[in-house]
């Protein structure tokens, strides 16, 4: 047929073995890093953001933290983002200062005490101060899972009404495979960009389970009808001319959905970039498990169930 014009079926081995690598490569990341990088909104510790009103040289003011026993692995980044450009600061830092299982709330007192000392009290203003204990950090995580797999369980359930449970089941292999991705790369990558899991790059998790949903809805839409069109056609040819059929306006919404991230990622500054590098890769994922996963396990169900039937029908 006109529309049969990639194979995506006969693909389905090496998109399983890429998919496979992928998520392995980010397993062995995760495992030689010792876990994921936390923010500290999960692992618990102090935060400052701070503005410099004359230029700051950040190696000295690392030594200057290094040199306090207490305050010995504190983290400091020059702050970057759009709005810098016309601020009334020279330099801005954030300070993280990570004590998983610890009481921090007398950090503060201590980082304003050493920056005073050394610049004096005039010579910067705080922009923002946080802290947050080991509970508060452990709550967040035990919610984070739990949205996570609420909002799995409540798609199933739609799925399983609006099309079949083989659909659904499809749905959600698909959306696992977008997630251990993301996930994955984004410690691969973390290694290299020093990427924290924040909570907004769990906002950014959960709209990849969105959007990725959302395109595997339109594959299924096109199966279910094709369904019926073309009946008699074989099952694994009919998904192949689906996601053909298909191919199109998918490509086109994660193409102008990508261009907006890739703009976030290099204009938004460091404020947004883990959250964009975040969609980036879902958006990526997402589209490739909605015509190389979901559609395919479909197939392979289609398949076992012809086989039970063979088997009923022979006994």
């Amino acid at each position: 047929m006109a529309n049969n014009r990639i194979n995506f079926v006969g693909k389905i081995k090496t998109s399983l073995i890429i998919s496979a690598s992928v998520i392995l490569l980010g397993i062995i990341s995760i495992f030689s890093q010792g876990g994921l990088n936390y923010n500290i909104e999960f692992s618990g510790g102090y935060l400052m953001h701070a503005g410099f009103y004359e230029t700051v040289d950040i190696s000295e003011l690392r030594s200057v933290f290094s040199e306090d026993e207490d305050l010995r692995g504190m983290e400091i980044q020059e702050f970057s983002d759009i709005g810098t450009a016309i601020s009334e600061f020279e330099t801005e830092v954030v300070l993280k200062f990570k004590k998983p299982g610890r009481d921090v709330s007398s950090v503060e007192d201590s980082v304003v005490s050493l920056i005073n000392e050394k610049y004096g009290v005039d010579s910067y203003e705080v922009r923002q101060s946080s802290s947050i204990g080991p509970k508060v950090g452990d709550e967040l995580k035990n919610s984070t899972v739990q949205a996570i797999i609420w909002a799995l369980i409540f798609i199933l359930i739609y799925i399983t009404i609006k099309f079949r449970f083989r659909f659904g089941i499809a749905a959600i292999a698909a959306l696992f495979h977008d997630v251990l991705i993301t996930v994955g790369m984004l410690s691969f990558l973390g290694f290299f960009f020093n990427i924290e899991i924040s909570l907004s790059v769990i906002a950014a998790v959960l709209t990849i389970v969105g959007y990725s949903l959302n395109d595997t809805i339109v594959v299924f839409d096109r199966i279910r009808e094709n369904i019926k069109k073309l009946e008699g056609m074989e099952f694994d040819k009919m998904i192949n001319v689906s996601i053909n059929e298909t191919l199109k306006r998918t490509m086109l919404t994660s193409l102008t959905t990508s261009i907006v991230v890739l703009i976030l990622l290099i204009f938004g500054g460091e404020v947004l970039r883990d959250l964009s590098t975040t969609l980036l890769i879902g958006v990526i994922a997402g589209t490739y498990s909605s015509i190389f996963i979901a559609a395919p396990i479909l197939i392979l169900w289609e398949y076992k169930r012809m086989q039970k039937r063979r088997r009923l029908a022979n006994a």
